[in-house]
């Protein structure tokens, strides 16, 4: 249901920074001139942090209507002190919900979600400060949570995008 609201500005960005790029070259003294410019941006630490952003994707976020800044990013990939990655945990199509602590105190209630979401109770070499987070399917960070995650939030989110829980 969000897919146009979410994809159409990424079309929007990758139709600007494709006719940008086109502009950059074509002959003529204007193309140059912005050239100059950009190679400038570039050579500073701000300008080659913002581009690399742009052109890697990193910086593109949906908006969800999520607080936290992670929300409508895409996730990054973890990697947990079992060995394994985020990116691995999230192969068969389904969510993730990850729960750094290691007292998992998501686990009872992503059990409600089973069939759609993966709960991952691990700690990983970093967590970017993150106590857990609800990734998409498609990568897309839905919730996030910093200290201590409340139950409350977790369910909203997860019924938002996975929809009702299912009976214990």
């Amino acid at each position: 249901d969000t897919y146009h609201a979410e994809r159409h500005p990424v079309g929007q960005w990758v139709l600007d920074w494709t006719r940008a790029q086109v502009d950059l070259m074509r002959p003529g003294p204007h193309a140059r001139a912005i050239e100059r410019v950009v190679r400038a941006l570039a050579g500073t630490r701000d300008g080659a942090t913002w581009l690399a952003g742009q052109l890697w994707g990193v910086a593109a976020r949906c908006e969800l209507g999520e607080p936290h800044p992670l929300a409508g990013r895409g996730a990054p990939d973890f990697a947990f002190d079992d060995g394994t990655r985020l990116a691995a945990r999230m192969r068969d199509g389904r969510g993730v919900l990850v729960d750094f602590d290691p007292a998992a105190p998501l686990r009872t209630l992503a059990a409600g979600w089973r069939d759609r979401v993966h709960h991952v109770a691990a700690t990983a070499r970093d967590t970017l400060g993150l106590s857990a987070l609800l990734v998409r399917p498609d990568g897309i960070v839905a919730w996030a949570c910093d200290d201590v995650p409340d139950a409350a939030d977790a369910a909203h989110a997860l019924a938002r995008w996975f929809g009702a829980p299912v009976a214990a």
